[in-house]
């Protein structure tokens, strides 16, 4: 079993969400949400991509994207730093 990854805090707006199918023998066909999202850190806004596993987050983020009730909204997500973009694990909206 490999160790747990180092959860990071991103501040994020979810700017497009589109639901795929995952085709990597780990996740057997599993769907999930890639969000396109701007990451506001201290300096700078910055574009990238998170994903979003049905099996790592709560039933409320799921629905939460499956409703689009994303928009106009900002999150202090906590994700993990993976090779292509990262991996959401919990989120807490933000005003």
């Amino acid at each position: 079993m490999s160790k747990p990854r180092k959860l990071h805090q991103l501040i994020i707006t979810i700017e497009h969400a589109w639901l795929g199918q995952s085709k990597s023998q780990q996740w057997k066909n599993q769907p999930f949400y890639c969000l396109d999202v701007i990451h506001e850190n201290l300096l700078t806004k910055i574009k990238t991509q998170v994903y979003v596993f049905l099996n790592l987050v709560s039933k409320n983020i799921w629905n939460t994207l499956e409703q689009e009730t994303f928009k106009n909204k900002k999150y202090l997500a906590y994700c993990e730093k993976r090779t292509r973009g990262w991996r959401l694990r919990e989120w807490q909206e933000i005003n």
